[in-house]
Order: C-alpha cells, then structure tokens, then sequence
C-alpha cells in the first residue's frame, strides 16, 4: 500500500510516519482536523478524478471556507471537466464571491463549452431570483 502526507501530498514510506519529510507537518493533527478542512486540503490531491468529488462534496457543504480556493482553481489550467465542477460548485455556494468568480470567468475564458455551460448557471440563478421577486 502507498501513502501520502494529507497536507502535501508526497509520498510517504510507510504508515507509521508521524512528520511529513517534505512539508514538515505533524501527520497525527490531521486527524483533529474538521471535515470541511481534511476537504481543503484535498484540493491538492495529485489525481484529478479525486478532485473532482472533492469539489463536488465541497459545493454541496455551501462551504464558503473554499470560495476563494475554488475561484483561484477556476482561473489555473485544469481539465475541462474539472473547471465545470468548480464552476458548480461555486454556483451551489452561492455567496457574493462566488457568483462573482464566475462572472469573471465567462469573461477571461476562450473556452465555449465552459462559456456556455457557466452562463447556463448564472441563468438559473436570474430566473430564481426573477420568480422570488414577484
């Protein structure tokens, strides 16, 4: 089995490690950590399949601790599917920030399925508030 320091995601010998080699951190306080924040520090997990369901999670918590992560996630080279999920889940968070990451998205991005599929999030949005205010 292989293991990995949860806050920096290099590989580790064995299991039994109690200090990460590279970052240094104390690998027994991961376990004092809230869930949300095990959830943070996943963000950086080498494999982007795991990201994927840890912004997922992330969006479905409404955790605004990840707005600023996600929307600087949002900005950087990833995969399509990838950006499609931070853009999700930055909707589902709906706090100011976030909905204004995503504005800023649609206007930086060249990508037209991701233009596409963001704007199709912000319209969701428009029609809610559009049927609240009536």
């Amino acid at each position: 089995m292989r293991w990995f320091c949860p806050f920096c995601w290099t590989e580790l010998k064995d299991d039994v490690t109690k200090f990460c080699p590279k970052c240094k951190n104390d690998l027994t306080s991961f376990s004092n950590l809230s869930f949300e924040d095990k959830l943070l520090l996943s963000l950086k997990n080498p494999v982007s399949q795991n990201r994927r369901f840890v912004i997922e999670c992330l969006g479905n918590l409404k955790s605004q601790k990840a707005v600023n992560i996600l929307c600087k996630m949002l900005f950087e080279k990833r995969d399509l599917y990838e950006l499609m999920e931070i853009a999700n889940a930055l909707f589902k968070i709906n706090t100011r920030l976030s909905i204004e990451c995503l504005h800023k998205f649609i206007n930086f991005t060249t990508n037209k399925i991701l233009k596409h599929y963001i704007s199709n999030l912000l319209n969701k949005e428009s029609k809610i508030k559009d049927e609240n205010f009536k």
